[in-house]
């Protein structure tokens, strides 16, 4: 999902409750507004609308002529939130809602000249840079979460939950879309079945909505149902409302997820030897299964039997030729996506790619009156272990398959409007001995409408397993002044963590403060802490402005600072960097900052490095947009025997080209150089670059060919994928994944491993 969209909507926020009155407006011949001169625009601030249920069918078909649609009272008056503040869209929406036992039905009508429409076919969660429509949806009311759900005029579907601070768009539920193109615009209808949707349980439901345009020329437009106030940064707590729904069930359903696989690999003999001659296995397979049930309309629970978690597209390659520290990858797996946001505290106690393989594992979220609860547990064969210190850190454990057991639960209880107090305990237990288990309690208090108080307080006890062999290629560090080793020698200690920020979210003025503590020996077993003995203040303020003129839509100075010191009071790092960004017409977007920073890494004392920052990302047309950034100034050179400071010079972008409204070509490239002060010799210097072609044959059909060159390790990896998808849930996938790697003494690339695979999963809904 484009963030943009959501952090605007996020800064700007959503008003609500009040009725609203709706105003007739009249189109031309291609559906455009005509004046509304003699008319004043009133924006509806806390609109409300009575739905009842439909009399006749409905088929999701983007045809609105259905008798179920015939007597439902359409509704419009949509204001311009972006770029324009409450002011008149310049085209008109109308919307209807109305339901029957088993779905909720929405329909749009987007009126619109058809020639200027963005819409493409794209496969899920693809199509954001398009035309569309679609609404937010807490069905709880009470501003905690809320199911975001969109369709482009194809009705590709687009779908995800956020929080106020979080967003998730691997979140994926079952609904149907369908969209088309007609003389005087567009017109989408959606249908979401109840089983598909949490609510309370009662026979009454009064659920909060606000429903969207995206009208993306010149400028991104956003039109919103409910007005909007720039002054209040809770979107969640502004939505409108509607009621009339009654005697609804999810129907406690039963749900299947059997998965089969089968796969062929192949891979050297020897992989340092280019000779050694490739090795086939013969084709395997794996059968798994998931099983969902609804225990109650709000909550579930999950089983997963030999699941296989494996991608179908391989992670992008990350340039780490000058970090000390792990990476981070995103989570992409399904089971771990229902409930991820309350996984998402401000410190990284929870991170779900730490169970890498499970055998099986239990899910359990869903809420308890007012308490939102989540809980995971897993048996896993392959389980990383990160070992974080003051500079670096380590991950071993994958290719050692060590076995664990893990459990994590999370307790949420929202209160007033956008508040919440919250615990999370976390453990794993490793077959061959030593255990890590976090305990940790947050919260967050919005006051005076514009500022929030957030905080966690965590402890940590970590029982190391008596298995030296399993760190004997960790390089030596003790920590905690000496008292323990980086080795696995059956230690144990506890750890502490503690997270404070207080922040001011408005119309002009924005600004945050946060120190964060991590005591030297904190872990976090099934998190992502890569670095303990740290104390850091961190902060910064803006102040917007509104232009909205002919070029200039927004810009906005700012100043972020950093202190870092570690637990013995020597300092660390400071680093302040003072920037200017501003967005302007034809969807661009420019940001230019300057960094200042001194630093103590490794005993050195580095000060006066410097680096110029600067992003350009332009949506400019609907067959061309691009993202690009620079970087240059100078840095540490930090994996060097003897640290010290080169010029680096780091840039790259994407660029993203739509030949047809079918066929997507997407090219990434990031080079990052090092040179030495004095002689401007090399000390690293390469690049990466990824292709990716998508060519979408239908809804359900589509190719994809991902070819990627790393020049850090002078490999070439090509990853082609056909996929037939039914459902977020239901899909056939055809691929292989072929690695070649260049040797020394060699010009050609030799082919190191390669996998086919054939994998097929289905919904059953009973």
């Amino acid at each position: 999902m484009n963030r943009l969209l959501f952090t605007t909507i996020i800064v700007l926020g959503m008003s609500v409750s009040v009725s609203g009155t709706v105003l007739p407006a009249d189109t031309g011949a291609t559906g455009q507004e005509t004046s509304r001169a003699d008319q004043d625009f009133h924006p509806l601030v806390e609109p409300t609308l009575h739905i009842h249920q439909a009399t006749g069918n409905i088929t999701i078909d983007g045809d609105l002529s259905d008798p179920g649609w015939q007597d439902v009272q359409s509704h419009d008056n949509f204001s311009e939130i972006e770029p324009g503040d409450q002011t008149q869209p310049p085209v008109r929406t109308e919307f209807k809602v109305t339901y029957d036992q088993t779905n909720l039905y929405i329909s749009f009508h987007a009126f619109d000249d058809p020639s200027k429409i963005r819409a493409s076919l794209q496969d899920r969660d693809e199509a954001f840079g398009d035309d569309w429509v679609g609404l937010i949806l807490d069905t709880y009311g009470d501003a905690t979460w809320g199911y975001e759900v969109f369709a482009n005029p194809h009705g590709v579907q687009m779908d995800g939950r956020f929080t106020q601070d979080y967003e998730d768009m691997g979140f994926d539920i079952v609904f149907q879309s369908e969209g088309k193109i007609t003389a005087d615009g567009y017109q989408v209808e959606f249908a979401f079945p109840f089983r598909s949707l949490r609510f309370p349980t009662g026979a009454k439901q009064y659920w909060h909505v606000t429903f969207l345009r995206n009208h993306p020329r010149d400028s991104r437009g956003l039109y919103s149902w409910a007005a909007i106030d720039r002054d209040n940064p809770c979107a969640l707590c502004q939505l409108g409302s509607f009621n009339g729904l009654e005697n609804i069930e999810s129907n406690n359903n039963l749900e299947f997820f059997p998965e089969a696989i089968t796969t062929q690999s192949g891979q050297l003999a020897d992989d340092e030897d280019p000779s050694s001659g490739f090795l086939r296995s013969p084709w395997d397979g794996a059968l798994s299964l998931g099983v969902k049930y609804g225990i109650t309309s709000d909550l579930t629970a999950d089983l997963a039997l030999n699941p296989d978690f494996s991608q179908v597209e391989a992670d992008p390659a990350q340039i780490d030729v000058n970090s000390t520290f792990s990476l981070y990858f995103q989570e992409r797996r399904p089971f771990f996506m229902e409930g991820s946001d309350l996984f998402n505290t401000y410190l990284n106690t929870v991170y779900t790619r730490s169970i890498n393989n499970p055998s099986v594992a239990t899910k359990l979220t869903g809420r308890l009156n007012k308490v939102s609860i989540a809980y995971i547990g897993a048996r896993d064969e392959q389980s990383p272990v990160i070992l974080p210190f003051e500079e670096q850190s380590t991950t071993i454990g994958e290719e050692r398959h060590l076995k664990s057991y893990s459990n994590i639960i999370r307790l949420k209880r929202p209160f007033n409007q956008d508040s919440f107090v919250g615990a999370l305990v976390t453990d794993r237990r490793l077959d061959l001995g030593g255990s890590g288990s976090l305990i940790t309690t947050d919260g967050s208090v919005r006051f005076l409408q514009n500022y929030r108080l957030d905080w966690q307080f965590a402890a940590s006890h970590t029982a190391e397993p008596n298995a030296p062999a399993l760190t004997e290629d960790v390089e030596p560090v003790t920590f905690n002044n000496g008292r323990h080793t980086s080795a696995f020698d059956g230690e144990q200690f506890w750890g502490r963590a503690i997270y404070t920020n207080f922040q001011r979210s408005a119309r002009h003025l924005n600004f945050d403060l946060d120190y964060q503590e991590l005591g030297p020996n904190f872990r976090a077993a099934n998190g992502f802490i890569t670095s303990n003995n740290l104390r850091h203040i961190r902060g910064g303020t803006q102040w917007m402005f509104y232009p909205e003129g002919k070029f200039l839509e927004r810009w906005s100075p700012g100043i972020r600072f950093q202190r870092n010191w570690n637990l013995d009071g020597v300092r660390k790092r400071n680093w302040v960097s003072p920037y200017l960004w501003g967005r302007f017409t034809k969807q661009t977007y420019v940001n230019i900052g300057y960094n200042l920073s001194s630093e103590r890494f490794q005993g050195i004392e580095f000060s006066g490095m410097h680096t110029w920052d600067i992003n350009l990302q332009s949506n400019f047309s609907d067959p061309v947009s691009f993202y690009s950034y620079a970087s240059f100034g100078r840095s540490i050179a930090r994996n060097e025997d003897i640290p010290k400071i080169g010029k680096l010079a780091a840039y790259g972008g994407q660029l993203t080209i739509k030949p047809l409204d079918r066929l997507i070509l997407e090219t990434s490239f990031n080079s990052q150089t090092m040179r030495d002060l004095q002689d401007n010799s090399a000390i690293f210097s390469g690049y990466i670059v990824r292709n990716r072609l998508n060519f979408q044959f239908n809804r359900n059909l589509f190719l994809r060919l991902v070819t990627q060159y790393n020049q850090f390790d002078d490999a070439i990896q090509i990853d082609p994928l056909i996929t037939y998808r039914i459902n977020a849930f239901s899909a056939i996938y055809l691929g292989s994944t072929h690695n070649m790697q260049e040797f020394d003494g060699r010009t050609d690339f030799t082919q190191t491993s390669r996998q086919f695979f054939l994998k097929v999963k289905y919904l059953f809904q009973l």
